[in-house]
């Protein structure tokens, strides 16, 4: 078992990037972590008629970052941004690097006003201490909960549109 979910297994069999698993710049679970958590909290919301939302953060705006700093100088808004994430969530979320420039975070038993909050409190800090050091680029935030019988996997997309709309917008 992997993180002590009940029902995730990994197989010998499985090929994963041993990357996907951790992200060595942040500290931060990977996205082969979040692939199993979402699926395993999307079963455990269908089956028990529970909260959660998905909550997606990306540093937009890369390429005039990469040309004020250097791509070397990019993991340091990252790292920074992933601790704010990580701090300003409770122990009971799951908060992990998925690529380059995006978090994702898993609210459990959060429903989407209490996400509108945590958001905001999340883009208050990262913006304060994150892109305030940064002439270019922005944070950007898209979230989605599921509502009647959409799974939480089901969401995903819809967050994920909130997040590129926030992005082009210039967070």
């Amino acid at each position: 078992m992997v993180g002590g979910q009940s029902g995730v297994s990994v197989t010998e069999s499985d090929t994963v990037d041993p990357g996907a698993w951790f992200d060595d710049a942040t500290g931060l679970p990977g996205s082969a972590f979040w692939d199993l958590v979402l699926a395993a909290e999307s079963s455990r919301c269908s089956r028990w008629g529970r909260s959660a939302t998905v909550v997606f953060v990306a540093l937009a705006g890369l390429e005039e970052v990469i040309a004020q700093w250097g791509v070397e100088m990019l993991n340091r808004p990252m790292v920074d941004l992933g601790l704010i994430l990580r701090n300003g969530c409770r122990a009971s979320d799951y908060v992990a690097r998925l690529d380059g420039n995006r978090f994702g975070i898993l609210l459990t038993e959060t429903d989407e006003i209490a996400a509108i909050n945590v958001v905001e409190r999340l883009r208050s800090k990262a913006e304060r201490d994150v892109g305030s050091r940064m002439s270019q680029g922005s944070i950007a935030f898209g979230w989605a909960s599921p509502k009647g019988k959409r799974r939480l996997a089901d969401v995903v997309g819809a967050a994920m549109a909130r997040l590129e709309q926030e992005a082009a917008e210039g967070g």
